[in-house]
C-alpha cells in the first residue's frame, strides 16, 4: 500500500483581506469532543503522558508534577517547516482529571502563569518568533478537543495583521495623547459601571465595545509590555482575578477562550488578559459583514460577575 504522503503546514496571505491564514491538514487528525471524557480514556492521563513524555518545562518532580509542559503532537506551525516556522505547545495545567482552572487553589494558579512565563522567555530567544499568543478553550464550543485541563503556546514568525493594526491605533492614541491608551482606560474603568474587581496590582472589567457576552479583560495596573516582566504579587492578583471570573462561567456552564496576546518586537504595548464567552453563535450578520451583536450588555456583564 503507498504511504499516504503528509502535507505540512503553510502560513499564506490574504492581503486584500488583510490577514494570514495557517493550512493545516493535519489538525484534522486531532480529538474532537463536545463531551467530559474518561480518565481512562484521556490523553494527558495516559501513562505516556503522566510519566514518559518529555517535559519542555515541569513543575513538581516525578509522579507528583503540578504543571507541565509538551509539544503539542498536532502542531500547526513547526521549526522544521520553513513555510510555517514556529513553536505549538501544550500546557497541562493539572494531572488531575477533571479539575479546571477555577477549581485550583490561588498557588496552583501562581503556577501555571509562572508555566507560561519561562516558556515564553524561552521561546522569545528564537530571533525568528515576533509573536506569542497564550491561550485556552474551555468548553466544546470554545475549540476545546480534550477535557483534561490545558492551555496551548503558539509562537510564530509573523504577527498577525488584526494585531499590528492594534499596536498601531494604540501607537497613535500615544502620539496623540501623550498617554498610553490602556493606561488610561484603567483608569476610567476603575470608577465606572463595567468595573467587576481588582486591587492595588490589577484590575478587572467588561471593555465598553465587548465582542462577546460576558467578555471580561484582566489588567494589571503597572505598564508592562509582557508577561515576563511581572512580579510575584502582580502574578498572584491576575491568577485570583481568572480564578474568580473563571468560577462564574464554570458556574452556569459557560464555554470560554481565554487569550495572552505578546508582540516580541513592540516594547511599548500594555499587556492584558482577555477572556471571551462563547456562550452564543455568531450567525450570518456577524460572519457576513464582521458587525458583531452582542446581546448582553458590558455593564450587565460586570453586574453578573460582581454578584456573591
Amino acid at each position: 500500500m503507498k504511504k499516504e504522503k503528509l502535507i505540512q503546514s503553510e502560513v499564506r496571505e490574504d492581503k486584500i483581506h488583510d490577514r494570514f491564514v495557517i493550512i493545516a491538514p493535519g489538525r484534522s487528525k486531532r480529538p474532537r469532543s463536545h463531551e467530559k471524557k474518561k480518565k481512562d480514556t484521556c490523553v494527558f492521563c495516559s501513562r505516556e503522558v503522566q510519566f514518559k513524555v518529555p517535559a519542555l518545562y515541569q513543575i513538581g518532580k516525578g509522579k507528583n508534577w503540578l504543571v507541565k509542559v509538551i509539544k503539542n503532537i498536532y502542531p500547526v506551525v513547526s521549526v522544521d517547516n520553513p513555510k510555517a516556522y514556529g513553536y505549538h505547545e501544550v500546557v497541562i495545567e493539572t494531572r488531575e482529571h477533571g479539575k479546571e482552572m477555577s477549581d485550583l487553589p490561588a498557588d496552583h494558579l501562581i503556577a501555571v502563569m509562572e508555566a507560561y512565563i519561562a516558556r515564553t522567555k524561552e521561546l522569545a530567544k528564537d530571533k525568528k518568533i515576533k509573536y506569542i499568543l497564550i491561550f485556552k478553550n474551555q468548553g466544546g464550543s470554545a475549540g476545546a478537543s480534550l477535557a483534561h485541563a490545558h492551555s496551548q503556546i503558539f509562537a510564530a514568525s509573523f504577527v498577525p495583521p488584526h494585531i499590528i493594526d492594534k499596536l498601531t491605533k494604540a501607537q497613535e492614541y500615544r502620539i496623540e495623547h501623550g498617554n498610553c491608551y490602556y493606561c488610561d482606560l484603567l483608569k476610567k474603568e476603575a470608577r465606572g459601571p463595567r468595573f467587576i474587581m481588582g486591587d492595588e496590582y490589577a484590575l478587572a472589567f467588561a471593555p465598553y465595545a465587548s465582542i462577546y457576552a460576558y467578555e471580561v479583560w484582566i489588567m494589571p495596573k503597572k505598564h508592562v509590555d509582557n508577561i515576563t516582566v511581572l512580579d510575584r504579587d502582580e502574578i498572584a492578583s491576575m491568577a485570583l482575578l481568572i480564578k474568580q471570573i473563571t468560577m462564574k462561567l464554570d458556574k452556569e456552564e459557560i464555554p470560554y477562550n481565554m487569550f495572552l496576546h505578546q508582540s516580541i518586537t513592540d516594547k511599548d504595548e500594555h499587556f492584558y488578559i482577555r477572556i471571551c464567552p462563547r456562550r452564543d453563535i455568531w450567525a450570518g450578520l456577524e460572519t457576513g459583514s464582521r458587525l458583531i451583536v452582542n446581546p448582553v450588555a458590558p455593564e450587565e456583564a460586570a453586574v453578573f460577575y460582581r454578584k456573591k
